[in-house]
């Protein structure tokens, strides 16, 4: 199972993958606000296909990012370990920084309008303005 997942993995976090997926869910997220507003949630299989998201995103709309966990547009929620590579280390966060992220997406009022998760946040998760989900991942055979 942990092969066949591996692979999977490879294919839908393969470069061209991602940077047509970008080019898809931002075109797509950017239409339905001029439509109506409402926040969006991308589900995502792994980590490393989150941050290479998240950077291609910020690539072609560097405005959405910011380095302070109360600014920006866009998020990652992921927890991690030290151990993870050094250029995931400013993804991963507390419990505390999810709670805060959390307090902030379910704010209307708030600028912070896309984050990208992999496991938290699927289940129990009650923003009544998050519009959108795009979910990139089995939703068979998970955790």
């Amino acid at each position: 199972m942990k092969s066949k997942w591996s692979r999977l993995e490879a294919l839908a976090g393969a470069e061209q993958r991602v940077k047509q997926m970008v080019q898809d869910i931002v075109k797509h997220y950017e239409t339905r606000q001029e439509a109506m507003f409402g926040k969006a949630m991308i589900v995502i299989m792994s980590r490393r296909i989150a941050i290479e998201l998240y950077s291609e995103i910020v690539n072609i709309r560097p405005d959405w990012h910011s380095d302070d966990d109360d600014k920006g547009i866009i998020k990652i929620v992921m927890t991690g370990t030290s151990s993870d590579p050094e250029h995931w280390q400013p993804f991963i966060g507390t419990k505390k920084r999810s709670d805060q992220l959390a307090r902030r997406m379910k704010d209307v009022n708030d600028e912070l309008k896309l984050v990208l998760v992999r496991d938290m946040w699927l289940t129990g998760f009650d923003v009544p303005s998050m519009s959108t989900m795009y979910i990139d991942k089995p939703m068979r055979g998970i955790t």
